[in-house]
C-alpha cells in the first residue's frame, strides 16, 4: 500500500488503488474502470486507496473519467492533497442511531454483546523502512485507531428506559488492548474469548488482544458499529499507523450522516421514494416454506456452494450488460427464479446490499469513512410465463435509486413500509471482495490462523435463504446459508446448481459461446 509521505507519482497511486479493486493493473490508459470488472463498491475501494495515499477524489472522477487516462487526468487537475488528521478528538456526547443499526437492533439478537466482526493479523517484526514493531507500537497503533473514529468510541445503550442510543465517548474506553502472552496450545482459546470482548453499554466496540509471541494481533469489531466495508478500510488505517504514516483525516462521521439521513427524511424526494417501494408487487410476495421445523440457531448453520468457470462467468457478465443490469442485479433475479420454482411461489422479495456510501445533499464525504453506513433494500421478483430476465429488467427497474432510502424510511416509521411482507432471501454480493481482503499485496496480512466463536450459539439469522456472490479469480462463486433445522441439504444444494445453471443457459440462449 502507498502511504503519505511516499514519493510516489499520482500514476503510479492511480495505478496501486486500481490493482487494489480489481486486483489486475490497467492495460493501459484506454483501460475503462466499469469494462475491467468495476462496479460501484469497488469504486468505493479505490477511492479509498486514494484518500490513504493523500489523493483527493470523488465518485465522479470515476463515473466520468472511467478510463484509467481519464481518472488520471481528473486527479491531477485537481491537485488537492487530503488532509492530515487533525489533533485532538471531536467532541463526546449524544449521536443519533443509522437505519441500518435500528435494523440491527430491531432483530433482537441474543446476548447482543457477541456479534463480532474483525480481523486476526500477522504483524511483521519490521516496518518497511526498518524500524522494530514491538507491544508498545502495537498498543500505540491500536489506541490510536480508536481515537481516530467516532465509531470506535461509541456506546449503545439498549436496555432500560426509553429508546436505544448511543452516545461517543471523550476518549478511548477501558480494557481495548490487551497483551496475551501464551503458549501455542492456548492461542484458539485466547482468540475464542477475544471475540467476546465486547461491552457496548461501555463503548467497548473494539477489543484487541496481541499475541507477541505468535506475533497476532485480534482486532474484534462489533457489528452494530460498523459494517463489512469499514472493517476493511480500518486495516488499511492501522497498517498505515503500525507503520509510521500520519493518520488521514476522517471524511465523514456516523453522526454526520445521520444528520443529513434525517434532513433528506423531510424532502419531497423520500416521500414519492416511499411511495416507489410502497408500489412494489407485495401484494404476492409469499415467504419461503420450511421443510423442518427446529429453532435454527447458529449451531446449525451448513452451505451449499458450486462456480461458474471463466468462460461461464464472462459470458454471464455479458448478459447483464446486454440486460440493462449489474451483475449483481442478474445473480438476484435468477436466484430468486430459482427458489419461486423451488417452491411453487408466485413472488418473492430479496433484500440485499447498498454500499450506502453515497454522498447526500448538504452531507458528508463518508467514502472511506468508518461506520454501519451500509443500506438494507428489497427487490421483489415475480413469476409467471414468459422471459424471466425481461421481467427481473422490468422490476430492477422500479426500485428508486436511492438504495439507502428504504430503510431510512422503513425506520422513521413511515406508515406505507412498516409492515410488508418478506420472504427470508437475503443476498450479499461481494464483488470481488474475497479477493481483496486477503491484502496479498499489503504489508499486514491476515494471518492463516483462524479461530470460531464470532457470534453467540444462542443467536439465529433473521433470513431463511443467504445467498453469498463473489468473483474470485475469473471464477463467479455462488453459496446459500441455511439452518439445517430449516431445509436438506439435498434441497439447498439444488437451489445453487439451478441458479447457476439458469445463469448459464440464459446467456447461452441470447448469444453466449456455448461452454
Amino acid at each position: 500500500m502507498t502511504t503519505p509521505g511516499s514519493t510516489h507519482s499520482a500514476a503510479d497511486v492511480l495505478g496501486e488503488a486500481w490493482q487494489a479493486a480489481l486486483g489486475t493493473p490497467p492495460a493501459g490508459p484506454d483501460a475503462d474502470f466499469f469494462a475491467s470488472g468495476g462496479d460501484s463498491l469497488l469504486a468505493i475501494r479505490m477511492l479509498s486507496r486514494l484518500r490513504q495515499a493523500r489523493v483527493a477524489s470523488t465518485t465522479a472522477d470515476i463515473l466520468r473519467g472511467r478510463t484509467f487516462g481519464g481518472i488520471l487526468s481528473r486527479l491531477e487537475a485537481r491537485g488537492t492533497p487530503v488532509a492530515a488528521a487533525p489533533v485532538g478528538e471531536a467532541g463526546a456526547g449524544a449521536v443519533p442511531l443509522l437505519p441500518t443499526q435500528r435494523r440491527w437492533i430491531a432483530n433482537r439478537f441474543a446476548e447482543p454483546d457477541h456479534f463480532s466482526l474483525g480481523w486476526i493479523f500477522d504483524v511483521p517484526e519490521r516496518t518497511p523502512d526498518g524500524r522494530p514493531v514491538d507491544t508498545v507500537a502495537v498498543e500505540a497503533a491500536v489506541l490510536a485507531l480508536v481515537r481516530g473514529h467516532e465509531a470506535l468510541r461509541t456506546r449503545y445503550l439498549l436496555d432500560g428506559d426509553g429508546a436505544p442510543r448511543a452516545e461517543v465517548l471523550p476518549g478511548v474506553p477501558d480494557g481495548v488492548f490487551a497483551v496475551a502472552d501464551v503458549p501455542g496450545d492456548e492461542v484458539p482459546g485466547v482468540l475464542r474469548a477475544g471475540w467476546r470482548g465486547h461491552r457496548l453499554a461501555e463503548g467497548r466496540v473494539l477489543a484487541a488482544r496481541w499475541l507477541p509471541a505468535q506475533r497476532l494481533l485480534q482486532l474484534a469489531l462489533h457489528h452494530l458499529t460498523l459494517d463489512g466495508f469499514s472493517v476493511e478500510l480500518l486495516a488499511d488505517d492501522l497498517e498505515a499507523l503500525l507503520t509510521g504514516a500520519e493518520p488521514v483525516a476522517e471524511p465523514g462521521t456516523p453522526r454526520g450522516q445521520a444528520q443529513a439521513v434525517s434532513t433528506w427524511l423531510a424532502s419531497a424526494e423520500a416521500e414519492q421514494d416511499a411511495k416507489a417501494w410502497a408500489g412494489q408487487d407485495w401484494q404476492e410476495v409469499a415467504r419461503v416454506p420450511t421443510e423442518l421445523a427446529g429453532p435454527g440457531l447458529l449451531p446449525s448453520m451448513d452451505v451449499a456452494s458450486a462456480e461458474l468457470d471463466a468462460r461461464e462467468t464472462a459470458v454471464a457478465q455479458r448478459l447483464a450488460t446486454e440486460a440493462g443490469l449489474t451483475f449483481e442485479s442478474l445473480v438476484l433475479a435468477a436466484a430468486a427464479t430459482a427458489i419461486m420454482r423451488c417452491f411453487e411461489l408466485p413472488a418473492v422479495s430479496v433484500d440485499t446490499y447498498h454500499h450506502g456510501r453515497d454522498r447526500l445533499p448538504g452531507g458528508p464525504d463518508i467514502t472511506s469513512g468508518i461506520g454501519y453506513f451500509q443500506a438494507n433494500y428489497p427487490v421483489v421478483v415475480t413469476g409467471g410465463p414468459g422471459d424471466w430476465l425481461e421481467r427481473a429488467a422490468a422490476g430492477f427497474d422500479r426500485v428508486p435509486k436511492n438504495r439507502f432510502g428504504f430503510d431510512a424510511l422503513r425506520f422513521a416509521g413511515h406508515p406505507a413500509l412498516t409492515d410488508l411482507p418478506g420472504s427470508g432471501i437475503r443476498l450479499n454480493f461481494r464483488s470481488r471482495m474475497s479477493e481483496i481482503n486477503a491484502r496479498t499485496s499489503d504489508w499486514l496480512p491476515p494471518s492463516k490462523t483462524s479461530a470460531g466463536g464470532r457470534r453467540s450459539p444462542r443467536q439465529a439469522e433473521p433470513y431463511l435463504l443467504m445467498l453469498e456472490a463473489d468473483q474470485v479469480g475469473e471464477r463467479f462463486a455462488f453459496a446459500i446459508k441455511y439452518s439445517r433445522d430449516h431445509f436438506t441439504g439435498r434441497t439447498v444444494e439444488h437451489l445453487v446448481r439451478s441458479t447457476l445453471a439458469l445463469l448459464a443457459r440464459t446467456a447461452v440462449a441470447h448469444g453466449g459461446v456455448d461452454a
